[in-house]
């Protein structure tokens, strides 16, 4: 008897099917990016979110790749559906606050290599389909966001401090 095959979930698949077509069409707008790209790249913030919004206590910081970053931030446009998304599901809200480097400006992300691979893995673990390709480039208080350690709240690059 062989065991049954469970597809990964899609992040799309959390949202309303022309909420997600329009979240896109935004994200290739004003991002310059084709349709196919842009759909994919909003699949993994959703399947991204949806991981943060669930990580349990002291789990290790998810980190956002600067590819799929500008999803998220069209997202929080919709402000709406963006709390729609996490009241639906009962998760806390993943809120934004981007790294700015902290109050001395010197504070930055790990290098990619260290930072993307645990997210990967966690949203795989979640259940969701990862797009490797779009989980490579690099993370840092220039060019992108991520959660600290807290469910529902990205870091303010103090991380902890």
């Amino acid at each position: 008897m062989s065991a049954p095959v469970i597809q990964a979930l899609r992040g799309r698949s959390l949202v309303d099917p022309a909420f997600f077509g329009r979240l896109s069409r935004r994200v290739a707008k004003n991002h310059g990016l084709d349709i196919s790209r842009a759909e994919d790249i909003t699949d993994q913030a959703l399947a991204y979110l949806a991981t943060a919004a669930q990580k349990p206590e002291g789990a290790p910081t998810l980190y956002m790749s600067a590819d799929v970053d500008p999803a998220w931030h069209e997202f929080m446009h919709y402000t709406f559906e963006y709390d729609r998304f996490f009241a639906h599901h009962g998760w806390p809200k993943v809120h934004h606050h981007p790294c700015d480097g902290g109050s001395d400006g010197a504070r930055i992300y790990p290098p990619r290599t260290e930072a993307l691979p645990p997210t990967v893995a966690a949203i795989e673990a979640a259940g969701y389909r990862v797009e490797h390709e779009l989980w490579k480039a690099g993370v840092d208080c220039e060019d992108t966001c991520g959660d600290d350690d807290v469910p529902g709240n990205p870091p303010d690059c103090g991380h902890g401090a």
